[in-house]
């Protein structure tokens, strides 16, 4: 036995196992330009359909913006710096001074730095443990 390179049969008159020829520049150029053409097309029918499909926003007049309604509530902060300033002086003043927090429960508030010498002096509140589940055997 020979082991010497076989050529491919010749089938339909072509030979060698492949192509020798390339696909035309006129085909490539067609079928580029058919592939835009049809991209296109589409667009224009799925625009066409969307606008069938979805309802027209009313027509709003036009208001003046003096006369147009406040949005509702938060509105936004016309100066946060200013906001910012008053929130810490009120919360310096509940850290620091003597105040209810619920009257009728008996619950109040006390300056942080007394809050810490009375932790010290009696210690932290005892919690009671929580009382223990009973799981079912699987």
């Amino acid at each position: 036995m020979s082991h010497e390179h076989q050529p491919l049969p010749k089938k339909n008159g072509h030979g060698g196992g492949y192509e020798k020829q390339d696909v035309g520049f006129r085909f490539a150029i067609t079928f580029i330009m058919a592939l835009i053409a049809a991209v296109i097309v589409v667009l224009f029918i799925t625009v066409w359909f969307y606008r069938l499909v979805t309802p027209a926003p009313p027509q709003q007049a036009q208001v003046n913006p003096a006369q147009r309604p406040l949005p509702p509530a938060p509105v936004l902060q016309a100066n946060p710096a200013v906001d910012m300033q008053k929130y810490r002086q009120n919360e310096n003043r509940k850290a620091s001074t003597y105040g209810w927090v619920d009257r009728n429960r008996g619950i109040v508030h006390v300056p942080v730095q007394r809050a810490m010498e009375m932790i010290a002096e009696q210690g932290l509140p005892q919690w009671q443990a929580p009382k223990p589940t009973q799981e079912r055997p699987k």
